[in-house]
């Protein structure tokens, strides 16, 4: 049948059918060679359907492929169920991200944030680093956490501590492990601005903007690195529950500062 019909069985615009015949997922079954016209049988009218739904799920062209070129209903019920539970990934990070943007509407009155200065000595941790992309930073950080834990690589039973940079790029280093003598990652003395956050992860920016302005307001200057100390454990915490105490290092006076090294 030629193209406009199959569009209207499949209830496609034309537009979606050429479409996916150029990204090589639902070839034609004939095409006139002088008039360029294509034609397609009715079989092929489910895996139109089957690809705009996929499609309409957001789902990468390379899954549609796996799917199309599955040998059997197995293959193809794999590649879905791990295409529900990103669906289900992704549906609770856009709650989460509304919740955000609900607490962000209501910090002045819901969300106020104690801020303390203090001198601190030098401290070792003991842990892992991992690279943690700035578009994903709650999930790759908490992915990288997970991964300390079920590796054993940090002693005794210390809340976990994240280091990250004053300033982010794309995709940095984070080091998440535990204070520890013979650690080998080293935070710098001196004076550190810290504050409390209870509240799920994804509110942490409230703390941090929280943070950073009493720092500003009070003429002290953040040079990094921030650490993010978690001190409920999530598995067992409600996400409003959740404790983590925000620090940044600052420089004393007449200095830059130190690093992470």
């Amino acid at each position: 049948m030629p193209i406009g019909e199959f569009a209207r069985l499949a209830r496609l615009t034309v537009k979606a059918v050429r479409h996916y015949d150029v990204e090589g997922l639902l070839v034609p079954a004939a095409v006139d060679p002088r008039s360029g016209y294509r034609y397609y049988r009715t079989e092929q009218v489910r895996t139109a359907m089957t690809i705009a739904l996929l499609r309409g799920l957001d789902v990468p062209l390379p899954v549609v492929r796996q799917v199309l070129a599955a040998p059997d209903d197995a293959a193809v019920a794999a590649v879905l169920a791990d295409q529900r539970d990103r669906l289900a990934a992704e549906l609770v990070r856009r709650e989460q991200a509304l919740r955000t943007l609900d607490a962000l509407r209501e910090a002045p009155e819901r969300m106020p944030y104690a801020v303390a200065i203090a001198e601190r000595g030098p401290a070792r941790l003991a842990g892992r680093h991992g690279r943690v992309r700035a578009c994903a930073l709650d999930a790759d950080t908490g992915a990288l956490c997970r991964a300390v834990l079920r590796a054993g690589v940090v002693p005794g039973r210390a809340p976990l501590v994240a280091v990250f940079p004053l300033d982010l790029v794309d995709e940095f280093d984070v080091l998440v492990g535990v204070p520890a003598p013979d650690g080998d990652a080293a935070l710098p003395g001196g004076p550190w601005a810290t504050t409390l956050h209870v509240g799920p992860y994804p509110h942490l920016p409230l703390a941090y903007t929280a943070l950073l302005e009493h720092v500003r307001e009070h003429g002290h200057r953040a040079v990094g690195p921030v650490t993010e100390t978690y001190l409920t454990d999530p598995s067992a915490t409600g996400p409003d529950e959740l404790v983590t105490r925000v620090a940044v290092a600052l420089a004393p006076d007449g200095t830059n500062g130190t690093a992470v090294q």
